[in-house]
């Protein structure tokens, strides 16, 4: 298998669910795709973050007047489907279908048209990116799916190459189905951006504190509480009657 990165990004104003990811910075969002044809695919998006946020990113999804698929200058016209599978107050995860796109480009339409049927799409958005991570057969034509990205993006929009090699790691294990509270994962993303988890470390908890405005006490409980989360989700419950 082979494997294409690249980022898209974009600026305030050009994409109204991108703008809720920009204005609510500890969103985010993780979504497998999936072609079925070259106007045919499908996603399922979990989006973890403040209530506010996920409920805003729900309502542009419902909207059928909102058009968000299309990188390019013109909108997609297509049928689409939507359901909301899991729905809670720091979490939904999202369906969709879409079908008989035309006019417009969609990241997954380009790539339809240039990279082998079967090939998966992995995605991950926060703040003002869209990272995409292409898994496929062969890359024979990867060019193509480059040159096009790079020419059509529309205003606002502008790329960013990531790697082209062979498929190194899924990324995707039991961690994703452990969901942190905003104030844990805002803590445990401050830590891991500032090199709390590094060796040796490159802040304090005493920086990370004042960097997060919040007293020493409660980023130390938030940040114990996450790492007991991840690692109940990685390993799961403990017996604790034995040993």
């Amino acid at each position: 298998m082979r494997e294409f990165a690249f980022d898209i990004v974009y600026e305030q104003g050009a994409d109204p669910v991108m703008d809720v990811f920009i204005e609510h910075p500890t969103l985010v969002a993780e979504a497998l795709h999936g072609c079925v044809t070259g106007d045919r695919f499908w996603r399922i998006e979990r989006l973890i973050g403040p209530t506010a946020a996920l409920d805003a990113v729900e309502r542009l999804r419902l909207d059928e007047t909102v058009h968000t698929a299309s990188v390019t200058e013109m909108d997609c016209t297509a049928t689409r489907y939507h359901d909301v599978l899991e729905r809670s107050d720091d979490e939904r995860v999202i369906y969709t279908h879409v079908a008989d796109v035309e006019e417009g480009e969609s990241v997954e339409t380009l790539a339809g048209r240039y990279l082998p049927h079967g090939s998966l799409y992995c995605t991950t958005r926060r703040e003002n990116r869209h990272h995409w991570r292409i898994f496929m057969r062969s890359d024979e034509k990867v060019g193509l799916l480059y040159d096009a990205l790079g020419a059509n993006l529309r205003t606002g929009l502008s790329f960013r190459m990531g790697r082209l090699c062979d498929a190194e790691g899924w990324g995707h294990d039991s961690l994703g189905s452990v969901v942190l509270p905003p104030d844990q994962r805002t803590a445990m993303r401050a830590a891991l951006d500032h090199g709390y988890y590094r060796t040796p470390r490159e802040t304090t908890l005493d920086d990370l504190a004042e960097r997060l405005d919040v007293p020493r006490s409660t980023l130390s409980y938030r940040l114990r509480r996450a790492e007991e989360r991840l690692v109940t989700g990685y390993l799961g419950e403990t017996d604790s009657s034995s040993g």
